[in-house]
């Protein structure tokens, strides 16, 4: 059976949830470190929060020897291009907010968030048997549109498009598995975005590869259905993504709301 880092039984609150290894990695070397734990080659690597002191270069060798008895490639990094340095988790800047404005300010009201005459519904984990048939199955992709063919390219104006459809794609994906209550903040997936082309990975194969190990993992595993904890949410980091999709960055926590239908 595959584990992820921090997982000591089945889990009881949707907080919970976040301590998935896989959905607590913010770079490529993370998501790497998570995807061999999960495989069973993590015996010898240190705890993620030991790991995450190292520089790139010796994230890099630390991950070489397990990934190659995984037959994983790790890539190491390019001298010539810098990796972006790890983001303020409590700052949002506005090239990192999903939009540049929205309709209506919101009001958040326990877990209801109000956006003029929309009400939105805090959204939290779901449990396996309440998802539609299949969409834990390898048919189940996360298709995120390659960049390549997209007119992406460093500097140029297609690149904010791209990265909005790319996370919308994303967060559908999340909620139709029943990780809607722990998702990425647009920020830290532009981060990660930013992270992985540096390299010259394909962004939307490495997402199609956490997706893989999130769905297997979860139809072995139980998450809670309480919702999170937003005592802390300011709603003026809220944005409505879609008519019916609310997301706000609360630096440390995702939160996601959907309109009543």
């Amino acid at each position: 059976m595959l584990w992820l880092v921090g997982l000591l039984g089945m889990f009881s609150s949707a907080g919970e949830a976040d301590e998935f290894c896989l959905l607590l990695a913010e770079t490529y070397h993370e998501q790497l470190y998570c995807e061999l734990q999960a495989l069973g080659q993590g015996q010898g690597l240190p705890p993620l929060r030991d790991f995450r002191r190292n520089d790139d270069m010796t994230q890099a060798l630390i991950l070489k020897r397990p990934a190659a008895k995984a037959g994983i490639k790790v890539v190491l990094p390019r001298q010539a291009v810098a990796v972006p340095a790890r983001l303020d988790s409590t700052v949002a800047s506005p090239s990192h907010r999903a939009v540049q404005h929205t309709e209506a300010s919101c009001q958040l009201h326990g877990t209801e968030l109000h956006c003029g005459a929309n009400r939105f519904r805090l959204v939290g984990n779901r449990a396996n048997h309440r998802l539609a048939e299949g969409v834990l199955g390898g048919a189940n992709r996360m298709a995120i549109p390659k960049a390549q063919g997209q007119g992406v390219a460093a500097g140029q104006g297609a690149l904010p498009g791209y990265l909005n459809r790319a996370y919308r794609q994303y967060l559908h994906k999340m909620l139709e598995i029943g990780l809607g209550g722990s998702t990425f903040s647009y920020r830290k997936f532009v981060y990660l975005f930013e992270d992985v082309t540096a390299r010259g990975l394909d962004f939307s194969e490495r997402f199609e590869t956490m997706f893989d190990f999130l769905k297997r993992d979860k139809q072995r595993m139980s998450v809670g259905e309480g919702l999170p904890d937003t005592s802390n949410l300011d709603p003026g980091r809220c944005e409505q993504l879609e008519p019916v999709l609310v997301v706000c960055d609360g630096g440390h926590k995702n939160y996601l709301f959907r309109k009543d239908n």
